[in-house]
C-alpha cells in the first residue's frame, strides 16, 4: 500500500507537469498506445482519482519500467520481463497519460441506488457444516449427486473433507497443498491441488484422482507441475471415449489454459488454449450445436474476458473472445442458464474481486449481469448491483413458474457497515420483485458455492463455502466471529417442497 509521502510526489508531479503543458491532447492517444498493450482500455470514470493516484499509477510505472523493482534481480528469471529494468515511454508520455485519467476521472464514484430488502426469507433453512478446530477456509463446495455426498475444500488444513446430505463429516482426505475444485466422472474426484494458498507463480500444484475402496479412500497425482490451478472439468474433446481434462492454471504473472490428453500408460499431452495466466472457471458445452463439446473460459488479472473454443474435431479448437472487460471490473464468476425461452443458453456473470488494496473503492458496477447470445453477438440483458458479488445463481426456486435469483458477496460495504453478504430476489425478472435476505448468512463470508437437490425433494438446495480470512479491513468483532464459528460451509436446504 502506497505512502502518503510518496502519493503526494506523484500528484505534485503530475499538476507539475499540466502547468508546463496545457494544451496536453496526447494523454488518450498514449493512453489508447501503451495501455491497451495487454488489457482493454480503461475509461477515467471506472475508478476515483485518489485510486488512480495512489493505487493505480504507482503499480503500472514498474511495469512500464519507470520505476524498477528494487528486488528484480531476485526474482525467477521467467517473472523478470514483467518489470522492464529500462523505461518503455517517456516520463512526458507517462505524465501526459496521467493528467489525461486524472483530469477526467471523477472526485468519487457515484453511490449506488438504494436497494429495499424485507426480512429473512422462509424459502431457504440453514443447516451449518462445522468444524470447532479449524479457521474456516473453504476452497470450494460441491455435491456429488452420484454419491450423494457434499465435497468441502479445506485450503487451511490441506484437505478434501466429504460430508453426508444432513451435514455431518464422514471423512478428510488429505493432500499436499490446498484443493481449489473438484469434478466428479465415474465414481471418481478430479482435485485441483494449488500446491501453496496465496498467489504464486510456482509450477508445484497438481491434478489428484480420488478414488474408494472398501470406504477408504486413496489419491493418485494424475498431473503435476501445474501452475496454481481453479479449476477441471472432465469431457471426452477428442472423441477418442477417453476422458480428458480441462484445467484452469491461474498462477499469477504467469499462467496457462488448456487441456490436457492422458494417453496408454498414463502419458499425458497438453493442448495450450491461451498462454495467459487469469483463468478462473472453465464450462464444457456445446455452444454452436455441432455435437461437439466446446469450452467457455472466464479470464481474470489484466486482460479480463470470456472467451468461447469452439471444437473443429479431432481435439482441434479455434478461439473468440466473446467479452471483455476492463482490468477494475472485477471478474468473479460465470454460469449458464436458459433464462429466456429461446433454446440458447445465456450467462450468467458477476463481478465483485475487489481485493487489490486493503481500502479498496466500491464500484458501481459491481453485481450480477446476464448475457444473452444472438446474431450479433452476447448483448447485456439484465444487471443488479451488489457491492462485491462473487457467484449467483437463476433458478425457480419457489415454484412458480418464475425465475429467481440467489446472489452473494465477498466484499461487501464494511465501511458503512453493510454485512449483507447474501441475498435472494423472488420473480427477479418481474417488475414486482422482491429482495430478501436468507438465513444463516451472517455465520460466513461466502466465496464459493454450488447448487443441487441435496435431500431429493425435488426443489433446488444452495451450499454455500465460508473463506474467514480474506483480503480488505474487516472490522474485528465480525471477523473474529466468522474465524471462530467453525462454519466451513452452509447447506440451504429448499423449503418450497
Amino acid at each position: 500500500m502506497m505512502g502518503f509521502v510518496s502519493c503526494c510526489l506523484i500528484v505534485t508531479a503530475v499538476y507539475s507537469f499540466r502547468a508546463s503543458s496545457p494544451q496536453n491532447d496526447n494523454g488518450e492517444r498514449l493512453a489508447r498506445t501503451y495501455c491497451q498493450s495487454c488489457h482493454v482500455l480503461p475509461a477515467p470514470s471506472d475508478l476515483d482519482k485518489a485510486t488512480w493516484v495512489s493505487k493505480v499509477f504507482p503499480m503500472m510505472r514498474r511495469y512500464m519500467g519507470l520505476d524498477p523493482l528494487p528486488q528484480h534481480n531476485t526474482l525467477p528469471h521467467d517473472l523478470q520481463a514483467f518489470y522492464p529494468t529500462s523505461p518503455s515511454m517517456t516520463e512526458d508520455e507517462w505524465f501526459a497519460i496521467a493528467q489525461w485519467y486524472i483530469d477526467r476521472a471523477p472526485a468519487e464514484l457515484p453511490p449506488p441506488p438504494p436497494v429495499t430488502v424485507r426480512g429473512v426469507t422462509n424459502v431457504f433453512q440453514a443447516t451449518p457444516i462445522k468444524n470447532a478446530a479449524v479457521v474456516p477456509m473453504t476452497t470450494f463446495v460441491k455435491f456429488d449427486s452420484a454419491a450423494q455426498r457434499v465435497l468441502i475444500g479445506d485450503g487451511m488444513r490441506n484437505q478434501l473433507h466429504v460430508a453426508a446430505a444432513d451435514g455431518t463429516v464422514s471423512a478428510s482426505i488429505t493432500l499436499k497443498g490446498p484443493p481449489s475444485s473438484v469434478a466428479a466422472h465415474s465414481g471418481r474426484w478430479y482435485v485441483t491441488d494449488m500446491g501453496k494458498l496465496l498467489p504464486h507463480d510456482s509450477a508445484i500444484g497438481s491434478l489428484v484422482e480420488v478414488t474408494w475402496s472398501d470406504q477408504t479412500p486413496s489419491t493418485r497425482v494424475v498431473i503435476d507441475s501445474l501452475r496454481r490451478p481453479t479449476d477441471v472439468q472432465c469431457a471426452d474433446l477428442n472423441g477418442d471415449r477417453i476422458v480428458d481434462y480441462v484445467v484452469c492454471e491461474y498462477g499469477n504473472l504467469l499462467g496457462q489454459f488448456g487441456w490436457y490428453e492422458i494417453l496408454d500408460g498414463g502419458r499425458t499431452v497438453y493442448h495450450q488454449l491461451s498462454p495467459l495466466p487469469g483463468a478462473i472457471r472453465a464450462i464444457v458445452h456445446d455452444v454452436n450445436g455441432d455435437s461437439r463439446p466446446d469450452i467457455i473460459v472466464q479470464m481474470a488479472q489484466a486482460r479480463e474476458s470470456i472467451v468461447v473454443y469452439t471444437n473443429q474435431g479431432r481435439g482441434k479448437f479455434t478461439s473468440r473472445e466473446i467479452l471483455t472487460f476492463p482490468p477494475s471490473r472485477g471478474s468473479s464468476s460465470i454460469r449458464l442458464y436458459n433464462v429466456d425461452a429461446d433454446p440458447q443458453l445465456e450467462l450468467v456473470y458477476t463481478a465483485g474481486d475487489n481485493g487489490d488494496y486493503d481500502m479498496p473503492p466500491y464500484k458501481p458496477y459491481h453485481g450480477v449481469y446476464i448475457f444473452d447470445q444472438s446474431k450479433d453477438g452476447w448483448k447485456q440483458t439484465f444487471f443488479q448491483r451488489m457491492d462485491g458479488a462473487y457467484g449467483a445463481w437463476v433458478a425457480d426456486f419457489t415454484g412458480d413458474a418464475q425465475l429467481d435469483l440467489f446472489s452473494y458477496s465477498y466484499f461487501p460495504r464494511f465501511d458503512r457497515g453493510d454485512y449483507d453478504l447474501v441475498r435472494f430476489d423472488q420473480d427477479v425478472l418481474q417488475r414486482n420483485a422482491t429482495s430478501w435476505r436468507v438465513a444463516g448468512a451472517s455465520l460466513g463470508r461466502w466465496l464459493v458455492s454450488d447448487m443441487a437437490d441435496i435431500d431429493a425433494d425435488g426443489d433446488l438446495d444452495i451450499i454455500l463455502g465460508n473463506v474467514s480470512i480474506g483480503p480488505g479491513i474487516v472490522p474485528d468483532e465480525q471477523a473474529t466471529s466468522w474465524t471462530s464459528s467453525g462454519v466451513l460451509a452452509l447447506i440451504l436446504r429448499n423449503t418450497a417442497r
